[in-house]
């Protein structure tokens, strides 16, 4: 008997009406997450796993940025990320960004001591991430090897630098067995405030200093000039490099060198000590060093007080005052769940070591680095809060200082403008350069991996100034995006902070071969080098997947003929990748095929056409004003490829 198509209907209708209630279908469907991110130097991915587990409403998204400024640009644009993250927080930009935070649970779940220092205005706008201990990080079996005591005040800790320096005992190419980890403004400042604290900051005349440095009574200017004697000696007597400070050259990798012998000691912090454990212990299993044993030592005192470990919170995090209520909502239960156990269990095994700000949580004996606990347990912990970014500012104003850009003077008034009137002559320059019609993003390293516009366009600056039909720049040497509109002064400077001037070399093709194979070999990785070269007048194809040195696929020019290995080519380069400051310690990139300035090794097959003199942002000011009358334009154009990509 055939069912009529009516009944047969009904009956399909029914059968799926059973099967959805058997399936749970009348249940309503699951929401969209709704996306909270975060930009910082961190992935993040136990927070994320810790988030994500206990929300099922929430997609925590970090992307990674080793440049403060960056977060900043983007929250002034009106793009920044929800979370916000900093390592120490303007208090005028505080409350311009973030969301009170007053009545929260967050607010209430940390050290009050800490807490009181980082309101403004009786308000809480930011909550304290694991913090770290600073102080000196030495290499104890060094001081062994040379039979020497571990020093307890500042003459014997310069004396100590000196005799083990002559005896060649944690010696770099640079000649030098003492730095300052400087991969930050606010790491450089902080050495200066430990400097202060033995004899003045730990001191009651300092307490009433600072206390009246906050009411905007008490100034830098006048007081804290002795902060430098220090380092002067460590300069005097050749222990210490003061253009690695100030970034004519590359920093010091403190961590890399302490590992495997070459540097003595640095001034660091906790989590520094615990990578050169770790990074000695490879580099011994591997035959590459002997076994070290390190320490940490207080900050020491010049005139017989009490040394000193430092202490702050690795950075301090708030909500974006911009976002909608459903973001600043799933913001306060992160928050929330952050300001748990659980919460920092999870920040400290991301952020590699640190001690909890939270009220009663257990800390990890652990993570207490040798050296330290004695000092922790009799309270000579000097908690760093200093108002505003004055460190950060201190630590910037040592690099001038060390270039010999201003004097100690006019640093300390500086400082003092710019925390008391919120002014300062060296500040933001808002000059009108020019203006682009879309975002040209530096994200996720991109300028580290691939083709990007802000690529495309900086090496088209550096082609267009030099008057080289090749040009190529450094992605480590883009620091920063350009946004739609207007760009000032400032904005090619943070940019491009380097001061790397561009020259043209002529070279033959398999030089320019070699030079873009090395571009290569670092790209890969959660964080790929500062070698990538982004291109003008060429395009190139590697493979990613296949091993460093063997990536290249082809070169090709503009008109898609291939490149002749042969023909000669000028190319624009920086007279960094040419080895004006050598090829040691890293500098150069390892470009060593262009090397026209060292001696120390063999020269490239190079002949130096021209010095411009230009940086890449004079490149980029000298093409705005050659096309002032249009909005620049960029886009990609299949310059750059990666067949990994392609699978």
């Amino acid at each position: 008997m055939k069912l009529s198509t009516s009944r047969r209907i009904a009956g399909l209708l029914s059968a799926a009406a059973l099967l959805s209630a058997l399936a749970g279908c009348g249940r309503p469907a699951p929401e969209e997450k709704t996306v909270i991110r975060i930009l910082y130097s961190n992935n993040f991915k136990k927070v994320e796993e810790l988030v994500e587990s206990t929300y099922d409403d929430i997609d925590l998204q970090a992307e990674i940025s080793p440049y403060p400024s960056e977060q900043l640009r983007r929250l002034d644009r009106g793009v920044g990320p929800d979370l916000v993250i900093s390592p120490q927080p303007d208090s005028n930009l505080v409350q311009k960004y973030l969301l009170d935070l007053s009545d929260t649970k967050a607010s209430t779940a940390y050290d009050g001591t800490i807490m009181n220092a980082l309101k403004l205005e009786g308000k809480t706008y930011l909550i304290p991430l694991p913090g770290v201990y600073s102080g000196y990080v030495v290499n104890e079996t060094l001081f062994e090897q040379a039979g020497l005591p571990l020093p307890s005040n500042n003459d014997e800790l310069t004396a100590a630098f000196s005799e083990l320096k002559k005896k060649g005992l944690g010696l770099g190419e640079d000649n030098t067995n003492f730095s300052i980890m400087s991969d930050y403004n606010t790491s450089v400042g902080m050495f200066y405030v430990g400097c202060m604290v033995p004899d003045f900051l730990g001191t009651v005349e300092g307490v009433k200093w600072l206390s009246d440095f906050k009411e905007k009574k008490a100034y830098f200017s006048g007081t804290w000039e002795r902060c430098f004697s220090l380092s002067d000696s460590f300069v005097e007597t050749g222990v210490m490099d003061p253009a690695a400070i100030a970034r004519q050259r590359n920093s010091i990798l403190c961590s890399q060198r302490m590992s495997k012998g070459t540097l003595a000691a640095a001034f660091g912090d906790s989590t520094l000590y615990y990578e050169c454990v770790a990074g000695n212990r490879k580099a011994a299993e591997e035959g590459e060093a002997e076994t070290y044993t390190y320490r940490m030592l207080p900050m020491l005192s010049s005139e017989g007080n009490q040394p000193w470990f430092l202490f702050a919170p690795s950075a301090l995090m708030g909500i974006n005052n911009a976002i909608s209520e459903e973001k600043q909502d799933a913001c306060k239960r992160i928050l929330e769940l952050l300001s748990t156990s659980d919460g920092q269990d999870a920040l400290i095994e991301d952020m590699g070591a640190g001690m909890s700000c939270l009220r009663n949580y257990p800390q990890r004996e652990d993570l207490i680095p040798t050296g330290v606990e004695e000092y922790v347990k009799s309270g000579y912990i000097y908690n760093v809060m200093f108002p505003s970014k004055t460190v950060e500012y201190l630590g910037g104003y040592v690099r001038n200082i060390m270039s010999e850009k201003c004097s100690v003077d006019d640093a300390l008034q500086a400082i003092d403008r710019f925390y008391l009137e919120g002014t300062d002559e060296l500040a933001y320059d808002f000059t009108v350069i020019g203006k682009i019609n879309h975002d040209m993003l530096m994200e996720n390293f991109n300028v580290r991996r691939c083709e990007t516009e802000i690529g495309n366009f900086i090496a088209d600056c550096v082609a267009e100034a030099s008057g080289a039909p090749v040009a190529v720049v450094n992605g480590g040497g883009i620091r920063a995006s350009f946004y739609q509109g207007v760009v000032y002064g400032g904005d090619i400077a943070v940019v491009c902070p380097y001061e790397n001037r561009i020259i043209v070399l002529e070279m033959d093709g398999q030089t320019l071969w070699d030079m873009l194979e090395n571009s290569v070999s670092t790209c890969t990785g959660e964080f790929p080098g500062g070698r990538f070269l982004q291109v003008s007048g060429i395009h190139y194809t590697f493979d990613s997947s296949k091993p460093a040195g063997s990536r290249l696929m082809s070169v090709t020019l503009p008109d898609g003929t291939d490149l002749d290995l042969n023909a000669s080519f000028q190319v624009a380069v920086t007279n960094y990748m040419a080895g004006i400051e050598s090829y040691a310690e890293g500098n150069g990139d390892g470009y060593t095929m262009l090397n026209y300035y060292d001696d120390a090794i063999p020269k490239g097959r190079v002949k130096l056409v021209k010095e411009t003199g230009l940086l890449y942002r004079d490149a980029i000011a000298l093409y705005f004003e050659n096309h002032r009358e249009n909005a620049t334009e960029v886009g990609l154009e299949g310059r750059i490829r990666d067949l990994a990509l392609e699978e």
